[in-house]
């Protein structure tokens, strides 16, 4: 049985990504990065899965969807095709919500995660600020099915399956806050070909790419208590359509934008005054 280490550069000289080997090794050994680190040079675990997890991916799947599984703020959440991927610049829009919510609030406030996918946004939220309740809602059945995977037993979470806001004014749920990641990308060409071939189209794609915003602002007056927080993720081209909507649909708020990691204008708070 080879050593990680041989098993690693291994799959680097065949051209698999850095990451993605790194990935597969702490699978395969049930080891987190540290841990891969300080027994690079013992005999690997699991030989055999991680051969095979290599080839699935240079067959073309991710190799999170091979695990099941991605990591968002180092907790492992389940994942399968009826969800995105959750991204690292997404965990920025959990850790800035979670800023302004211990800013604008006391405990005791209802969030709802819109467009909720793996769940990994809102159930983040839950297990940091844990005196508040949280609703999890999407328009795919399975997606809920994931996220409810994901919270496993947590008690300050629930569930509503429908599009955009229509649930909670459904079910009458007032909020405090929302946030939301929705679909948001209208040039195909743009998204890679593993992403578009394997990340389901229906979390991705919004024509115009300005869609679900709106849909999200015209309907935010009747479940927004006054004192409220909108937090979006948005694309890194949106900025000036999406200040010509908050404009339009939320007069009497204010709002702000925030760049990413990489530099790129990703969030947009809006909050009331």
């Amino acid at each position: 049985m080879p050593s990680n280490r041989e098993a690693y550069f291994e799959a680097i000289k065949i051209g698999v990504p850095k990451p993605v080997v790194d990935f597969a090794l702490q699978e395969v050994n049930s080891f987190n990065y540290l841990e891969l680190t300080k027994n690079f040079d013992q005999e690997i675990k699991n030989y055999s899965l991680f051969k095979e997890s290599i080839n699935k991916y240079l067959d073309g799947e991710m190799i999170e969807y091979v695990f099941n599984k991605a990591y968002f703020l180092s907790r492992p959440f389940y994942v399968d095709s009826n969800v995105l991927i959750p991204r690292q610049e997404t965990e920025q829009l959990v850790l800035k919500t979670e800023k302004i919510i211990k800013e604008m609030f006391s405990a005791n406030i209802v969030v709802a995660d819109v467009c909720s996918g793996s769940g990994a946004i809102g159930l983040s939220l839950a297990l940091r600020l844990t005196n508040n309740k949280y609703y999890l809602s999407d328009i795919s059945k399975e997606a809920i099915r994931v996220s409810k995977i994901n919270a496993k037993h947590m008690t300050n979470v629930a569930f509503l399956e429908g599009d955009m806001l229509t649930p909670f004014i459904e079910n009458n749920i007032k909020l405090d806050v929302i946030v939301c990641n929705p679909p948001y990308i209208q040039d195909i060409a743009s998204i890679d070909e593993r992403t578009y071939e394997q990340e389901p189209h229906l979390a991705l794609l919004a024509n115009p790419n300005t869609k679900f915003y709106e849909q999200l602002l015209i309907d935010a007056p009747k479940v927004l208590n006054s004192k409220h927080l909108i937090a979006f993720e948005i694309g890194e081209d949106m900025k000036d359509s999406m200040e010509r909507l908050v404009r339009k649909h939320c007069p009497n708020d204010d709002f702000y934008f925030e760049n990413d990691i990489y530099g790129k204008t990703r969030f947009l708070l809006i909050k009331s005054k």
